[in-house]
């Protein structure tokens, strides 16, 4: 490639040709490919919160994550399982009273900020042990057993004063 089409394709991509190969020696978060920055810092930390308190089987500070204007559509078009900010801590509680034991990690591939908000990209590996669901009378309905969830996620989060809160993802 001549180097006129290497400044016109740098153009066209929003990059000088100096900064499109002269990223690649920036500094990044350790263990991502995230360039190390403030706010790319503070993001993370604010979905490392989330999933610190996840694996504790938190609820309370899981939604302390949240932002009030949280909404999320469960990933279909029913409106039936879309979850509110409202109807969070209820969902929340039910669910991780669910889990006998969890393990989780994420993988952090990207983040996007544009003014106050922000999405994250990232590889989540989770395993769970589930509880036996049990009616009434004691009597086991559902057996205990062990779930795994490998997945791309996206997390959206808005920036409120000085606090990154989750919209969308939990």
């Amino acid at each position: 490639m001549s180097r006129l089409h290497t400044i016109v394709l740098s153009v066209l991509l929003g990059a000088s040709p100096v900064l499109a190969t002269g990223c690649k020696n920036a500094p990044t978060i350790p263990g991502t490919k995230i360039p190390d920055t403030q706010e790319n810092r503070e993001i993370l930390q604010a979905v490392e919160r989330y999933r610190i308190a996840f694996v504790r089987q938190d609820a309370v500070a899981v939604l302390s994550t949240a932002h009030e204007t949280y909404f999320d559509e469960a990933g279909s078009d029913d409106p039936g399982d879309d979850i509110v900010y409202e109807e969070l801590g209820n969902t929340l509680r039910l669910r991780l009273n669910q889990i006998e034991s969890v393990r989780f990690t994420m993988e952090y591939l990207e983040i996007f900020i544009r003014n106050d908000r922000a999405t994250v990209d990232v590889w989540m590996d989770a395993s769970f042990r589930m509880k036996p669901v049990v009616d009434e009378d004691g009597n086991e309905r559902i057996s205990a057993r062990y779930a795994r969830k490998q997945d791309w996620a996206r997390f959206e989060l808005i920036k409120e004063g000085d606090a990154w809160l989750i919209t969308k993802g939990i």
